[in-house]
């Protein structure tokens, strides 16, 4: 018995392929520009603020668990490594309040919170010293951050930037920096100190820089790159130093 013979109509099949064909593209055009969009958010927002934020937290470490006070009067003999630090710590607030803005973490309940303990660790601390050197209020680390960030014609249009540290310099001398109490406490602390044991301020700045450590692993491992090859290291709290018996200090490194 011989088979029926079936007839396919294959009209219909040109307009469905075109169809799927608009739609695939469109697909892939908008993830282009979904990826492209991203790439331009990140490199004005996402890895200056993770420069400075490794800039801090590392210039943090090596001053208290590296000798680094020592090293740093040996490379500015004239003391200005107190105002290079005080820098980094400005330069961050400007980028902390610009992560907060703008960028693709402005929602993200982990990058809030752990900049916000940045951010009170800066402003109190849980020691008995409630200000002094390196203790700076919400408002005031708003205002020095807003003081060194500046607009520029960039690649992608109007771009964030800090002023340089040689102008940070010039800003010192000048009102507000300069009838600034935290600002004078600081420079003044970093400049006196023999050792980092002796830095008032001390277990304000190991808090930051334990939450800077935080954040930054946390960051890194959502934009898929690191700035530090290694493991970062946490500063010892003044619980851990008191506990410490002993043994050789690591090497001076300069850093950040």
């Amino acid at each position: 018995m011989p088979m029926p013979k079936i007839t396919i109509n294959t009209q219909w099949l040109i307009p469905v392929a075109t169809a799927v064909w608009a739609i695939w593209t469109w697909a892939a055009d908008h993830e282009r520009e979904r990826k492209k969009e991203r790439a331009r958010i990140s490199a004005l927002y996402v890895n200056p603020f993770l420069s400075a934020s490794e800039n801090l937290q590392s210039r943090i470490y090596n001053i208290l668990e590296r000798g680094g006070l020592e090293s740093l009067r040996k490379r500015y003999s004239d003391g200005s490594y107190a105002e290079e630090t005080l820098y980094l710590i400005v330069r961050y607030f400007g980028w902390m309040v610009a992560a907060e803005r703008h960028g693709p973490y402005t929602q993200n309940p982990v990058v809030m919170r752990l900049m916000s303990a940045v951010r009170n660790a800066f402003a109190s601390s849980a020691s008995a010293e409630q200000v002094g050197p390196f203790n700076f209020f919400h408002p005031e680390q708003k205002a020095l951050g807003k003081l060194v960030m500046t607009r520029m014609e960039g690649e992608h249009g109007v771009e964030l930037d800090t002023v340089s540290y040689y102008d940070f310099k010039k800003l010192l001398t000048e009102p507000p920096l300069s009838e600034s109490e935290s600002v004078k406490e600081t420079l003044e602390a970093l400049r006196n100190a023999d050792t980092a044991a002796n830095l008032p301020g001390r277990d304000r700045l190991a808090e930051a820089q334990s939450h800077l450590v935080e954040l930054l692993s946390y960051v890194e491992k959502k934009e898929g790159y690191t700035l530090f090859q290694g493991e970062r290291l946490k500063c010892r709290t003044p619980t851990q130093l008191r506990t410490v018996a002993g043994g050789e200090k690591p090497a001076p490194v300069l850093s950040a």
